[in-house]
Formats: structure tokens, sequence, C-alpha cells
């Protein structure tokens, strides 16, 4: 590297009497401070790519210097410090390797390609080094991508479910692009895992009855490892399956179940067994004779559950109102507690095995 500076160059009023212009003075100011550390190779070498006129201006100073010392033999000292500085500049911006070997000559034919359209060749194909990002810029990113591509955090499974259960939830209707499909196989298996974080961080996954929740559960490995926010309409022949499955997701944190009269329909394995014998006392279904209950009370680590009416109606009769109002605080007192069942006083125990 070359031991002259701009510096000792401009107190010699080097730029007045060369008539050099601002844009060398700016490449030969910025390789002093490369020099001394205040900017990277890396900085300096965009100053010199990305400006066609200061490329030319490097040219026409070197080509500059090689006329000055035919015709003032005096100013080869100075004339040669300029023109190693600029072909220092030049290699640390990638542009000619073995420029150091060219400039010995002192001849201005080897830099007139720079002022050609070769200067100005495209990058390299690669890929952007995403992954190289801070954690923060990546969390950014991918949340500013899935939120322009997501406009809700409320999301419907698009497959169409198998059963008949009845669709009483007005959120039941919604309809996913093809935008929505794709964008979780687009940024390939890399960003998978924060892909994953980010989403289901934010968005809630609303399923119309429990036969839909337990066939994502069972063929979504990826849902079952990641989901957080869950809606279901408690109703279905699989309720009890499909809570009992809830117990394997490890980060759940919020479940929302919503009430509706179809969910008195489909009662436990004994309760039909006692209907047949006590039909008078079966008469009437209890929220403790609602399918899947036993299931759903096993599931723990819970950080908020909510029991809701399906339908939202404001007018719900009293019975089922205070139905509604008892369900929430029965499933606080299990839900919530921690995941260690071991540890839980509360563990329920299906009437089967009592």
């Amino acid at each position: 590297m070359t031991t002259g500076t701009w510096y000792a160059l401009r107190s010699k009023a080097v730029h007045s009497r060369y008539g050099l212009s601002k844009n060398i003075q700016l490449l030969l100011s910025s390789f002093d401070m490369y020099k001394m550390g205040s900017i990277d190779g890396a900085e300096l070498g965009r100053l010199v790519r990305l400006s066609p006129q200061r490329r030319a201006a490097l040219a026409n100073t070197i080509s500059k210097c090689a006329g000055i010392i035919k015709k003032q033999p005096s100013e080869v000292k100075t004339c040669v410090e300029i023109i190693e500085m600029c072909t220092e500049v030049l290699e640390i911006a990638g542009l000619f390797p073995s420029f150091s070997a060219r400039t010995r000559s002192l001849r201005p034919e080897p830099f007139v390609g720079l002022l050609t359209s070769g200067a100005d060749r495209r990058p390299p194909d690669g890929v952007f080094p995403f992954r190289k990002l801070p954690m923060e810029i990546r969390d950014k990113i991918l949340d500013l991508i899935i939120t322009n591509v997501f406009r809700t955090t409320l999301i419907v499974p698009a497959e169409k479910r198998s059963c008949e259960c009845p669709s009483v939830d007005r959120g039941s209707f919604f309809i996913q692009t093809k935008q929505m499909k794709a964008l979780p196989t687009l940024l390939g298996a890399s960003l998978n895992h924060e892909f994953c974080r980010i989403f289901f961080r934010k968005h809630t996954f609303r399923f119309r009855c429990c036969c839909e929740l337990l066939s994502h559960l069972e063929r979504n490995n990826m849902f079952v490892a990641n989901v957080r926010h869950l809606v279901v309409h408690w109703c279905g022949d699989d309720s009890a399956k499909a809570f009992q499955m809830l117990a394997k997701c490890p980060r759940l944190e919020t479940l929302n179940v919503s009430i509706s009269k179809s969910t008195y329909t489909f009662v436990s394995a004994r309760v039909q067994r006692m209907r047949v014998f006590f039909p008078a006392s079966f008469r009437n279904i209890r929220p403790s004779d609602l399918l899947g209950l036993d299931e759903l009370l096993d599931v723990r680590g819970l950080k908020d559950i909510q029991v809701s009416h399906a339908s939202n109606r404001a007018n719900a009769p009293m019975s089922i109102e205070m139905d509604r109002s008892g369900l929430s605080r029965l499933l606080s007192a299990s839900l919530l507690l921690p995941r260690d069942v071991s540890a839980s006083p509360q563990r329920s125990v299906p009437y089967e095995q009592r």
C-alpha cells in the first residue's frame, strides 16, 4: 500500500495545479479514511462501482498524470503517488485485480477500458445472504411479508371437511388466496422454522367443528408443533379425539371454545349408555355430559381459555348463558394449570376408568 496521503498532496495544492475534479478528490479523500480505518473496503468499493462518473474520474486522472510526467519530468514523484493511490482504489473496488502491474509502464492505454461499458458490468448472479442478517431484521422482514399476504389475523382452513357438522359460526366464511397457500413453500426449508415462529405467533386458526380440527392435527405435524391460538366450534363425533390431541400441542397458548345447540347433541359414550336405562334422568343434557369434556380437562399449560356462543347472539336464553359461564369457569380451573400433569391435583379421570 502506498505511503502517500491525499491530505499531504492537497496541502501542496496539487488539486489546483493539476485541475483534479471533485469526484477524484472525493475518492482520494475516502481512500485516506480507508487507510485510517474510518470506512471499510466494501464502502470504498461501492463509491467506485456505483458511479460511472467516479470511474471515469479515476481513468482521466491516471491519464492526466501520465501526460504530465512526459511534459514535466520534475513532477514524477507527485504523479506516481497519485497514480498509485488511484490504482489501489481500483483494486479495492475489484475492477482490475492486476492493475498495479500495469501502472508500472505509466502509459494511459491500460486505463481507457474504464471509460467503456465494461466497467458497468452486472454483478455476478447469486443469492442474497438473508440468513446473515440479524435476527431482529429477519423477523421484521418476514413479518412484513406475512402481513402483506395475510390481511387478517384470523385464518379458516381452506380444505373442505368431510363431516356433516352444521356451520353456525359467522366467521366460517373465509377465502384463502393462491398467495396465502403458496407463501409457506416459497421461503424454503432453511427459513421454515423462522416463518412458523412468526406466523403462528400472530394468527388465530378458527375451526368450524372438532372433526375439522382433528383432521388438521392428524395430518399436519408442523401445525401441531407451532399452533398457539385456536378457536373451535364444539360439535362433531370426533370432539373427544380432537381435544385429546390438543394436549400434544406444546406451544398452544389460547383456546376459544364456542358452543351452540348442536353442541348438546353430541354426548359421551357413558351418557349414551346410561340414557338407555335412565331415560328420565338424562332427558336434559348437561354440560358435564358433553362429548370430549374429559379429554378437554386434561389439557394443561394454556394462558387463556374462553367459552363463547357460536352464533354470537346477544339474546341467548338464560340457561344457555349459565351453561356457558359455568363451562368457562370449569375449563379455566384446569386448562390454565402448568403442563406437568403429574403435579396437577385436578387431573380428570374418564368415567370408564372410575
